[in-house]
């Protein structure tokens, strides 16, 4: 009798867990995925409960469960469990919808609630082909060919015929990797040559090389599904070669600016501007912080970080950092405002302020400025935009303003004699302007006659303005000498009534015929100085 009824409890209590276990299956998106996983695991393998997740006939639901398992564990999607929803009345919060998405990279997948409870979406059902066959582009059989119990001897975690398929995988990736460089290496210089762009070689080889490697990576993230691994290593297998393979994506960006910029450097050398030469190391630097910028946002993404907080939050502190940061900031608009304007060029002489030198660099801080005493200044481009820049290089003529004095004992036919004797060694030298020139008598000094000089010349540079000075002035002084011309410097003279019975006595001077005959041979030993024969003189050259 206690036996009858032992059986009868036993029985009873069977199948009430088993409705009750059948019961909570679709209770919850955790119950429904908890169940898919767990019936097929390794020591827990049965396909007939795992197929319960699903609104299918037993078959399909069974070939559904497996294949999506398939799809989870190569993709490297790791579900943890402690974060699944355990509320059977569960609403996303983004849609609205009574459903949970396993992932965000793969949308599609997610369980709904229906009115017989949570299963996996019909949604699902229907994309789980085509994700299977992406996953595993040549089928997911491979590893049933082998049977042996050798094949299944651990270790490290992984199975013999898991390594061996590894070891397979990194040969065929290193054989993929020396082909394709050998490819890119010879077509790409020849792309690159019929569009001009020769002499970037360096650049091209290491393009090259690092494009082949990543599609090496990628080809190796492709194929790594097939090994099944297990779901956590898989999952920090795949995350750690999309991070590689972006990695390789921003160095590639980096070479081709490199091909491009090596372009640009070359073209930059053909023009007159200096500033060109200046404005590409700038651009390159720029370049590379953006492309190193926008790979970190990717990288971030990859390793399932929230990028929009993040960049929310960084544009905040962004604001805090500008507001302290204003004179950084307005250094570089600064430097771009230069670089559009060119106020100057590298290599011309500017002034402004106290700062007198030549421009060495432009940089995106601030621009770098060697004085004439051999020192290095760097003024902040912020202010050095808001100065008024006197540029000396931009000069097409050089201008040479002094004043010749000479004694008041010169007679006037000899001031008029020696003004046209210099008026003659403008026109003749070479590099001076022959068409803007002022020489006249102009002022009576306290201790001198003042003739002005007012002359320019055109030169490029500073060193040849010296030397033009250099040649002028010496003329002028063997012109002095032959004509008898003395310069006044300041003196005192003590002038002496004359004593009766003597006559004054004033200072001789040449004739008017031998003071104009001393000039051409005077202007004729200058044109033989500076090899500038008459004929050159008389044509006006």
């Amino acid at each position: 009798m206690i036996r009858k009824y032992f059986t009868i409890f036993l029985f009873f209590f069977w199948g009430t867990a088993s409705f009750a276990e059948a019961d909570s299956v679709q209770s919850s998106p955790f119950t429904v995925i908890y169940n898919h996983l767990y019936f097929l695991q390794t020591d827990s393998y049965e396909q007939e409960k795992a197929a319960r997740s699903f609104q299918l006939d037993l078959n399909d639901g069974k070939r559904a469960a497996v294949r999506l398992k398939q799809i989870l564990d190569g993709q490297g999607i790791f579900i943890d469990l402690n974060e699944l929803p355990q509320e059977s009345a569960f609403v996303d919060s983004i849609s609205g919808r009574a459903i949970y998405r396993l992932s965000p990279k793969f949308p599609e997948i997610y369980v709904e609630k229906t009115a017989d409870g949570w299963y996996y979406s019909k949604e699902t059902v229907k994309a789980i082909p085509a994700l299977h066959n992406r996953t595993f582009p040549f089928g997911a059989q491979w590893n049933t060919y082998f049977h042996a119990p050798f094949w299944h001897i651990k270790y490290l975690g992984l199975k013999l015929l898991q390594w061996c398929e590894l070891v397979v995988l990194v040969v065929v990736c290193l054989l993929f990797f020396w082909l394709f460089n050998r490819l890119v290496r010879y077509v790409l210089p020849k792309f690159v040559h019929r569009r001009s762009m020769s002499g970037g070689e360096l650049p091209i080889r290491r393009l090259s090389r690092v494009t082949a490697l990543f599609v090496a990576f990628k080809l190796f993230k492709w194929l790594l599904p097939v090994i099944m691994l297990p779901p956590r290593l898989n999952s920090l297998s795949l995350t750690g070669l999309d991070i590689i393979a972006l990695f390789f994506s921003i160095l590639i960006a980096l070479q081709i600016l490199e091909v491009v910029y090596s372009f640009l450097r070359k073209k930059a050398e053909a023009t007159e501007s200096k500033m060109d030469d200046q404005l590409i190391p700038v651009l390159r630097r720029v370049s590379q912080i953006i492309v190193w910028t926008v790979g970190g946002i990717f990288i971030l993404r990859s390793l399932d970080i929230n990028v929009t907080a993040l960049l929310a939050g960084i544009s905040i502190g962004g604001l805090a950092i500008a507001l302290a940061a204003q004179d950084t900031v307005k250094n570089f608009f600064g430097s771009i405002l230069i670089f559009i304007d060119k106020p100057f060029q590298i290599g011309d002489w500017i002034r402004f302020q106290e700062v007198d030198g030549m421009v060495e660099e432009v940089g995106l801080r601030a621009t770098r400025i060697r004085t004439f005493a051999n020192s290095i200044t760097y003024v902040p481009n912020g202010l050095l935009a808001n100065q008024v820049v006197d540029n000396m290089g931009l000069r097409k003529f050089r201008r040479f303003s002094t004043e010749l004095t000479i004694t008041y004992d010169t007679s006037p036919d000899m001031i008029q004699l020696f003004v046209e004797g210099v008026r003659e060694i403008i026109r003749n030298h070479p590099t001076t302007r022959k068409d803007v020139f002022e020489v006249h008598l102009n002022s009576f000094g306290s201790s001198s006659l003042n003739v002005l000089l007012y002359m320019f010349f055109e030169v490029p540079t500073w060193s040849d303005e010296l030397k033009g000075r250099h040649e002028i002035m010496t003329a002028i002084l063997m012109l002095a000498r032959d004509l008898g011309i003395r310069f006044a410097f300041p003196t005192q003279t003590l002038h002496i009534e004359e004593f009766p019975g003597t006559m004054a006595t004033t200072p001789t001077s040449l004739k008017p015929e031998t003071a104009r005959i001393q000039l051409q041979n005077s202007l004729a030993q200058i044109r033989s100085k500076w090899q500038i024969s008459d004929q050159e003189v008389e044509s006006g050259n």
